[in-house]
């Protein structure tokens, strides 16, 4: 009987410690949580879209340009960025696509289609592109909404050799968007 009594504490102490490392092994494997997303409204351009929590607001290399990086970003090549510009030659494909096309680097185009958004009063276009900035090529995916005055562009950039890991942030940033007052002057 007294083998059993000193046992059975050795048995439980050993229960417990593997129960700890399971569970700091869990707590391990996890992946880190996604940054959080925080709610952005354009007072001048009226469009509004969510990004991640800490990337700041970036001097814009033009008018009509808002621009978000992360923070510390030692690369041009990771951005969201929301352009707002005249519509140019009507409400179209082809006009849309010199739009995009004229506001960043591009080098090539993976797809650019209209999304079921589309309405008479404003032409909804996703799209996914390359380019490079300041020596570092990119892959992004946007999404173009034009009215009958203007135009605005959301696009959201990471480096190339990071893609498959940003690309369902930047699909979130893009989901968010929505354009400000398009149609009318």
């Amino acid at each position: 009987m007294r083998r059993t009594e000193r046992r059975c504490p050795t048995v439980t102490r050993s229960l417990l410690l593997a129960l700890c490392l399971a569970g700091i092994a869990a707590g391990c494997s996890r992946p880190a949580p996604a940054p959080a997303f925080v709610d952005y409204r354009d007072a001048e351009a009226g469009f509004s879209l969510r990004h991640p929590a800490g990337w700041q607001r970036q001097s814009a290399s033009g008018a009509g340009e808002v621009r978000f990086v992360p923070p510390g970003a030692e690369s041009r090549a990771e951005f969201l960025a929301v352009f707002t510009v005249p519509s140019e030659g009507g409400r179209n494909e082809s006009s849309i696509r010199r739009i995009v096309f004229a506001l960043l680097p591009i080098h090539g185009v993976s797809g650019f289609q209209q999304d079921p958004r589309t309405t008479e009063e404003m032409l909804w276009f996703k799209f996914e592109v390359t380019g490079s900035s300041g020596g570092v090529e990119w892959a992004s995916v946007g999404l173009a909404a034009a009215g009958a005055a203007r135009t605005q562009v959301a696009v959201c950039a990471k480096p190339l050799a990071r893609w498959r890991d940003g690309q369902r942030q930047c699909d979130e940033i893009i989901r968010s968007f929505r354009p400000g007052p398009i149609g009318g002057p």
